[in-house]
């Protein structure tokens, strides 16, 4: 490398050393450096009228650039739309797969920080103000959080939806409260909670669609404030939805004490007296409960959706129960529930066809009673999964979801029991969701090739527990579902989205291989048709490997070449939990689904994937 000198040194051999320079060395060095600062300070004068040209220049064109901007704002064209057609910009900016939060990050709050002019056509525009979520942390008995600031929390909280559903006018409403904590209610604290609930009722008239999240205190609460509303007061109510809250909140540990509630204790259903005889009722969901609600006076023929889901199984429906339900809905379009796998009754006439011809989505999340697993015989397991599946016609289905699981499936199926479902229906799946252990991996790669219509795939399976040895999703597994020279015609040929949890024996090499088969450049080489993978999302329940070396600095580089493809590999692997120092958090979005795999339930398919 040739080094450049400003001028020729004597002493070029020992600059950027340690040499100390003598007496005689010391004026020699002066002399030679007289000239070269002479010129220093030249430009340095050179410089200093530059820069000053260069500021008044940038000073200039700012001037110029705010006047020219200014002016050319005055013909935008966007100033010549109508204000109808602002708003309805406006309104197309709002969320679509959840109600608006109080965040000044989103529509609509972020549209009034435009400009003063278009603030005013915001908050003039109603139906931007028809919906919101509000979350409220609870001032629990714990202490962690001072009551007096909790209050003050609550009554904004109560101000700021009445203001901004005010602005919706008369409008139909969509409201989602979350209401956090377990701790009692007691003085100022139970009055600020009951102002602010009286402030949700008090717009019932215009409910049109209701999201509760609520723990027992605040259901009961809730019950002696519409105890006075009649039918007739919610006109426009549609769609119920109700979540019992349970010890943990988001993974967090709930504040307060949470009493067990038996026997005649046990929470009323919010709004059940309103719920059974709303005149517009077309979608009734609960999640958690504890009750059985099967006798519940719903106007079953009114439903399009219905969900009865609860993590417990006595609380889930039994076989006739669920018969009854479907039977009673023929008009259902989305259709989730929780179902025990006893008995038939007696008294019970088992239908020969439950026909559900408008339903599109079936997601049963299925139980055996308590202590049942040792008393009743696989066969008997499979008689009772064939008495529901081979009476329930669906035509028009594309969507089903089968979980099994818990330590009452310990033995594991050697049949895939919906089979029935899907022969009498000749409907084409499109989306499935299975979460149930298996026997063998050839009965989940059976199941899969008798639905070639698939496009998305939820798989959570697990080995049955007197079993470790049998493992039915590894490296074989992909390999059936991988587009190869030898096999040019793989499992579900019309895959393009895959999730896979829980992936124990699953290689990350097995797994890019098969993306990459089925990757644009892939495909362009192969004969037949099949379709381009858009996702593959994997949950390894294993600490994440180190890539440092070639080969796995390899995988990185085809994850990348892949994405650029348009196929995306989200891996996920297991992470130590880092505790939380807030208490009791208070964001916009909590109580939301913020998450694509909060809970990892079968709406992960219909919801989070899109095409």
């Amino acid at each position: 490398m040739v080094v450049l000198e400003a001028f020729a040194s004597p002493f070029a051999h020992v600059l950027h050393t340690n040499y100390a320079a003598s007496a005689v060395e010391s004026q020699t060095i002066h002399t030679l450096l007289a000239s070269p600062c002479d010129e220093l300070s030249k430009l340095a004068e050179e410089i200093g009228r530059v820069q000053e040209t260069l500021d008044r220049l940038i000073s200039r064109q700012t001037l110029l650039k705010t006047q020219v901007d200014a002016h050319l704002a005055l013909i935008s064209p966007f100033r010549r739309l109508p204000r109808e057609i602002i708003s309805e910009i406006f309104i197309q900016c709002l969320p679509t797969d959840r109600n608006p939060t109080r965040s000044l990050t989103e529509a609509p709050l972020l549209l009034t920080m435009i400009s003063k002019d278009l603030r005013e056509l915001a908050l003039s525009t109603p139906q931007l103000w028809t919906n919101i979520h509000v979350y409220l942390p609870h001032c629990s008995l714990n202490g962690q959080v001072d009551v007096d600031e909790m209050e003050a929390l609550v009554q904004r909280r109560r101000e700021g939806i009445e203001a901004w559903l005010a602005r919706s006018r008369c409008l139909p409403l969509s409201i989602s409260v979350h209401l956090s904590g377990y701790g009692r209610l007691t003085g100022s604290d139970s009055a600020s909670y009951i102002s602010f609930l009286e402030c949700i009722v008090s717009f019932a008239p215009r409910w049109k669609r209701i999201q509760l999240h609520l723990s027992p205190f605040f259901v009961n609460l809730l019950n002696t404030l519409v105890n006075d509303l009649k039918p007739e007061d919610v006109p426009w109510l549609e769609s119920v939805e109700i979540f019992y809250n349970s010890g943990v909140e988001n993974g967090r540990a709930s504040a307060g004490v949470y009493p067990s509630y038996t026997g005649n204790n046990k929470p009323l259903l919010p709004l059940s007296d309103l719920i059974v005889r709303a005149p517009s009722l077309q979608s009734f969901a609960v999640h958690h409960h504890s009750q059985n609600l099967h006798q519940l006076q719903l106007p079953w023929s009114n439903l399009t959706d219905l969900t009865m889901q609860s993590g417990r199984g006595d609380s889930r429906l039994t076989l006739d129960q669920t018969m009854h339900v479907l039977t009673s809905s023929p008009n259902l379009s989305t259709c989730t529930l929780g179902v025990m796998l006893t008995s038939i009754d007696s008294g019970f006439q088992v239908p020969d066809d439950i026909p559900l011809n408008s339903l599109r989505a079936l997601s049963l999340y299925f139980s055996l009673p308590p202590g049942a697993d040792d008393d009743i015989p696989a066969s008997e397991v499979e008689n009772r999964f064939h008495s529901l599946f081979s009476v329930i016609r669906a035509p028009l289905l594309t969507k089903l979801a089968f979980i099994a699981k818990g330590f009452e499936f310990r033995r594991g199926l050697d049949y895939i029991p919906f089979k029935p479902l899907l022969k009498r229906s000749r409907s084409k799946l499109e989306e499935l969701y299975l979460s149930c252990p298996l026997k063998s991996r050839n009965i989940l790669l059976d199941c899969l090739r008798a639905l070639p219509t698939v496009t998305s795939i939820f798989l959570e399976s697990y080995s049955p527990a007197e079993s470790s040895a049998i493992r039915t999703m590894d490296d074989i597994f992909v390999r059936h579902l991988t587009l190869t020279e030898d096999d040019l015609t793989p499992v579900c040929p019309r895959l393009k989205k895959l999730v896979l949890s829980e992936c124990k024996h699953v290689s990350e090499e097995a797994l890019v291989s098969f993306a990459q088969s089925r990757s644009d450049s892939a495909l362009r080489c192969a004969s037949g048709e099949i379709a381009r993978l858009k996702l593959l999302d994997v949950r390894f329940p294993r600490a994440r490997p180190e890539y440092s070396t070639k080969s796995n600095a390899d995988l990185l580089s085809i994850i990348d070449q892949l994405y650029t493809e348009g196929v995306v590999l989200s891996w996920k692997y297991l992470a130590t939990e880092i505790p939380l120092t807030t208490p009791i958090p208070d964001s916009p979005w909590e109580g939301l689904p913020t998450s694509p795999y909060s809970g990892w339930n079968p709406e992960y398919l219909s919801q989070h994937i899109r095409d």
